[in-house]
């Protein structure tokens, strides 16, 4: 009888998945019966994995309204989809639980709930205790599947992009464990790669984690983040660089190969621009950025730009590096501890 049953449930949560898609006639009802639908979706996903398969399709699909998320606001059913779904070994559909969750932190009272869940170490694959630390380690071994192989995690980058944009979400991402490495410095050399939902959102993470002034010593330390190889690289194409411009240049871009090419997407291309604005927002910023050579990186990418939004961007940075400004002082401090002087 029991399995029976659970043939009956698989039938009618495998129908459900088509009348969920926001093409269908019946998205609308979906939508009007919100509570009860939501309630039994997120029972069925801690059925049998076949159900729970469908019942997490039937969620990412109806997940991106805002009423269905309200009734997903659900401390319970938030902590089983990150701690039993997506933190697991061998959960084949971990990556369903990331398309879910990346859609339900959108709401903001989820994204509260996020950043505020702890968990214990998880032997194999990390000695953090908040989910976004956790969140971070997983994200990073899903390249080569060397943690679950069923998995890649990408769309969790998606997740850290939404909570980069509340202060706790960055006073996270900027946490170092006991080795010293934080879940942003992680998590930042993905901004070339190939899919590009992992490289979209890692590039908007860094820009929404970038609104942190109090942390950009950090993100442009060389020994800590050094984030701006991974903001210049994606704007670099094949162009060669005079030896005077390469002469302090990050490594990493002085010498690329002909067949390098510029980040595809116009939007991508924008968002790594702004990010460089952020960290000019302050005078040490802007001193090693010009100490980096990023204006000729800058003026290249201009040069073969044919998207005006994204020239303009350009622009702005052009003008951030290239303008005069006056010389810092600074006066040594005296031995009556009087307070020195800075231009920041």
């Amino acid at each position: 009888m029991d399995s029976q049953i659970i043939e009956v449930r698989q039938i009618a949560i495998h129908n459900i998945v088509s009348f969920t898609s926001n093409t269908s006639e019946f998205f609308p009802i979906f939508l009007n019966n919100a509570k009860t639908l939501c309630k039994d979706l997120k029972a069925l996903v801690k059925d049998d994995t076949a159900i729970s398969h469908d019942a997490l399709r039937s969620l990412i699909n109806l997940s991106g309204e805002s009423v269905i998320c309200v009734e997903l606001d659900d401390e319970d059913f938030i902590n089983y989809l990150i701690f039993t779904i997506i933190i697991s070994k061998t959960n084949i559909l971990a990556d369903l639980g990331c398309m879910l969750l990346s859609n339900m932190c959108k709401n903001e009272k989820i994204s509260s709930k996020i950043l505020n869940m702890g968990g214990k170490p998880v032997e194999g694959l990390t000695t953090g205790t908040t989910a976004v630390a956790q969140l971070a380690d997983i994200f990073l071994k899903g390249t080569d599947k060397s943690y679950n192989p069923q998995c890649n995690y990408d769309f969790l980058a998606s997740v850290f992009a939404t909570l980069a944009t509340f202060p706790l979400g960055r006073t996270l991402l900027f946490a170092k464990d006991d080795n010293e490495l934080s879940p942003l410095s992680k998590i930042v050399c993905f901004t070339e790669h190939p899919n590009v939902i992992r490289r979209g959102g890692v590039i908007t993470t860094i820009k929404n984690a970038s609104f942190a002034v109090e942390h950009h010593p950090a993100l442009l330390d060389e020994d800590d983040i050094n984030v701006l190889p991974y903001i210049l690289l994606p704007l670099c194409g094949p162009e060669e660089f005079d030896l005077d411009d390469m002469e302090g240049m990050p490594e990493d871009i002085q010498l690329l190969p002909p067949t390098k090419t510029r980040e595809a997407d116009a939007h991508l291309r924008v968002t790594l621009l702004e990010g460089l604005i952020l960290l000019t927002s302050t005078r040490a910023g802007r001193d090693y950025l010009r100490q980096k050579k990023t204006y000729p990186v800058i003026q290249k990418m201009h040069l073969a730009e044919t998207e005006e939004n994204v020239q303009e961007v350009a622009e702005q940075i052009v003008n951030m590096l290239m303008r005069d400004e006056e010389p810092v002082i600074e006066e040594i401090k005296a031995d009556d501890d009087e307070d020195a002087i800075t231009e920041v």
